[in-house]
């Protein structure tokens, strides 16, 4: 991330809101895949490579998952939380559905084009889509990176270090990760502000 880039992510309301509009507008797809972005902070490429075997130890049973980082990132398994789990298991019934979906790999597919992927293009316009539905800012809209930085910042408000951070988006270095201290909301917990602060090691 580049020095004195002004970085974009949604604030509490607008999360709200984005979500409330997939659920209304859109599909169990979309849904799963946006809560997969802002859950474990992947950029739209890492999302859509997720396939069938990163889930543990199955389909039906998920526990966790694996996320391959891009960007010389360190790849992980993540926990599975309680409702992105139903919501796996009710997209995977639907997936099966789609034609020839046995014969591809990948979590998140279309029902077009033999159950192609999809594509990052895809995954834009999705979030542009949900985003002006919703109402949220024109340069959130044309920004899906901005989950990620999403996922910082609300684990930041609640209460985590700089240390879990790193680990959770995948971060080589610290400095990655210290940039989402210099942009805390106005509102954030200063108890959980002070307790970050003072988790560094100088």
């Amino acid at each position: 991330m580049s020095k004195g880039k002004k970085i974009k992510y949604f604030d509490e309301y607008e999360i709200k809101e984005f979500f409330t509009t997939v659920k209304k507008e859109g599909n169990i797809r979309d849904l799963l895949f946006f809560r997969f972005m802002y859950h474990y902070g992947m950029r739209v490429s890492e999302c859509i490579n997720i396939e069938l075997v990163d889930i543990k130890p199955d389909l039906y049973h998920p526990l966790e998952i694996y996320v391959r980082r891009l960007k010389d990132g360190i790849s992980r398994h993540y926990p599975i939380g309680f409702e992105d789990a139903k919501l796996l298991k009710r997209w995977i019934k639907i997936r099966a559905k789609f034609p020839n979906a046995n014969g591809n790999d990948h979590l998140f597919i279309t029902s077009r084009s033999l159950s192609a992927p999809m594509t990052d293009i895809l995954g834009k316009k999705l979030h542009q889509k949900y985003c002006q539905l919703a109402g949220l800012p024109k340069e959130k809209s044309t920004n899906i990176h901005a989950w990620r930085h999403s996922t910082a910042i609300s684990l930041l408000m609640s209460g985590k270090d700089i240390y879990f951070i790193k680990s959770w988006l995948g971060h080589k270095s610290l400095q990655s990760s210290m940039v989402y201290l210099e942009i805390a909301p106005p509102q954030w917990n200063k108890l959980a502000k002070d307790a970050i602060k003072n988790s560094f090691v100088v």
